[in-house]
């Protein structure tokens, strides 16, 4: 056994040994995240504590954490959890009625959209996410009926968010953070309900009104402007315009300057670096195969690898208490490396 292996296994032991000690119920930094971490540890690895844990967890959050006072947000709240359980039912690792299982964050999530302040309590990027769960409900909707309030919703969030939006909204940090970069986030969850042909020419005029921010420039950091063609691969068929956009989008990126000067030694996480770029590349390169960036996966992992960040994990509480979500932490690290593992690398 080498010591990366030794170390994730671990940290996979201290993880499910603390499981109910104080941690958060969502999907980007809690318990959510961890019950899909978990289930993909025993889909991969076939040992029964991974998926006895998950189950688990699971009830423990449905149980115990579907809160009318929990926070609603998708990184930390009731909406997350959604999301997440819309996922593993979708992997099939569990069975589940998605409009049963939700039908009470969904009368929560419109009392509070619908008849409350959006503009003091959310923030754009939270509304954008709101959006994209209010899109991932639309989809399993068979009738005008159980339709209708949701497009309400989402017609009410648009024409808020086309308020709200100004130049600030695509400013860049100096360094990579989905944190802090929302507008692959906004394009790609406008193009998924131009795809379902949903409010479609409002969606046209608001997509009219970001290109007079986005065409202006490239994202500097060329990380984002992978972000940023992931997020708009979508729309390159809206017109002659955003189609020359993603273009240039593409040829702009420059892996090499990626790897040596965009992400530091311990920027493995999926929220700020190696995983991220990983998951990037296979989704831009599985979605629209004209627009593959070749790209060698061994670089990715054997740089993740090497990565001092597993020592500070396992030598340092408070790095781990940091870095032990999916999003932000070793799990969706894990996930990134067994993905590599399996589809380029054949061990």
């Amino acid at each position: 056994m080498n010591k990366l292996t030794s170390q994730i296994n671990s940290l996979n032991k201290y993880l499910i040994g603390s499981l109910q000690s104080g941690y958060p119920f969502g999907l980007a930094h809690g318990k959510m995240g961890l019950v899909i971490y978990l289930f993909h540890l025993h889909d991969y690895t076939q040992e029964p504590i991974y998926k006895e844990n998950a189950e688990q967890l699971l009830d423990d959050i449905l149980e115990n954490d579907l809160s009318k006072n929990a926070g609603l947000t998708v990184e930390d709240g009731l909406c997350g959890v959604a999301l997440g359980l819309d996922y593993i039912v979708k992997k099939r690792f569990v069975d589940g009625d998605m409009n049963d299982l939700l039908s009470g964050i969904d009368d929560l999530l419109f009392n509070k959209l619908v008849f409350g302040n959006i503009k003091s309590r959310y923030s754009p990027p939270q509304i954008i996410h709101f959006l994209y769960y209010i899109y991932k409900r639309l989809e399993i909707q068979t009738n005008d009926n159980d339709r209708f309030p949701f497009e309400g919703l989402a017609i009410k969030l648009i024409n808020q968010l086309a308020e709200w939006i100004d130049a600030a909204f695509f400013e860049e940090s100096y360094t990579f953070s989905i944190y802090h970069y929302h507008v692959p986030v906004l394009t790609r969850t406008l193009s998924c309900f131009m795809q379902c042909d949903f409010y479609k020419e409002r969606i046209l005029k608001i997509l009219e009104q970001l290109s007079l921010y986005l065409f202006a420039h490239l994202p500097h950091l060329h990380l984002n402007r992978l972000y940023l063609l992931w997020g708009t691969l979508p729309l390159r068929d809206c017109n002659p315009d955003w189609n020359r956009y993603v273009d240039e989008l593409r040829k702009s990126i420059d892996l090499d300057r990626i790897f040596e000067e965009e992400i530091k030694g311990r920027n493995i996480y999926i929220s700020d670096g190696y995983a991220a770029l990983h998951f990037l590349l296979e989704e831009v390169n599985k979605e629209i195969p004209e627009y593959a960036i070749p790209f060698n996966p061994r670089s990715i992992y054997d740089r993740i690898l090497s990565s001092d960040a597993w020592d500070a994990l396992i030598e340092y509480k408070y790095y781990y208490d940091i870095h032990r979500g999916l999003l932000n932490g070793f799990p969706g690290v894990v996930l990134a490396l067994l993905n590599i593992k399996q589809k380029y690398l054949c061990e």
